[in-house]
């Protein structure tokens, strides 16, 4: 699990360094409390919340306190692969504004999604990574894609 809980704090913390130095305390935090994890009623979620509360102490915030997922834009396939190839600037301002709407959605939902569709981790580990059912990880999925379209596709206020 720790290339999965990297993938996912190099989303929010943007290098490979920082992302190693937080897996890494949130390892050694479980292990200095270690009988409340195990006596826990999911060691997964446990520790999952645990690790997720280290990356997000240390995430970029809009002033609204959200998480910045923004900058995660320029390591994605899409955006190094294309150089200058016509509509490059459209794309990019397309992404960035997904990205800023995926931290916008609830906790679970933003986790699976950044899991899934930028760490490119398959839905049945993801469910293990986050410790709930695959058929919970499904619905979440599913409730995921419904509230990001909507907000991608809400009108802007005047």
């Amino acid at each position: 699990m720790r290339s999965d809980y990297s993938g996912y704090a190099r989303a929010f913390l943007l290098t490979d360094r920082r992302a190693h130095w937080v897996v890494c305390e949130a390892l050694d935090i479980l292990w200095l409390c270690w009988s409340e994890a195990a006596a826990s009623a999911n060691l997964n979620r446990y520790a999952w919340q645990l690790f997720r509360s280290r990356v997000m102490l240390r995430t970029s915030r809009h002033a609204d306190g959200q998480p910045d997922l923004r900058a995660a834009v320029f390591s994605t396939r899409e955006v190094r692969g294309s150089g200058s190839t016509p509509g490059h600037f459209m794309a990019l301002t397309e992404l960035i504004d997904l990205f800023d709407v995926l931290t916008r959605l609830p906790d679970d939902q933003m986790d699976l999604t950044v899991l899934h569709y930028l760490c490119g981790i398959p839905a049945a580990r993801i469910a293990h990574i986050l410790g709930m059912a695959p058929a919970l990880t499904h619905a979440v999925d599913h409730h995921a894609r419904a509230t990001l379209d909507a907000l991608v596709n809400a009108p802007i206020p005047e």
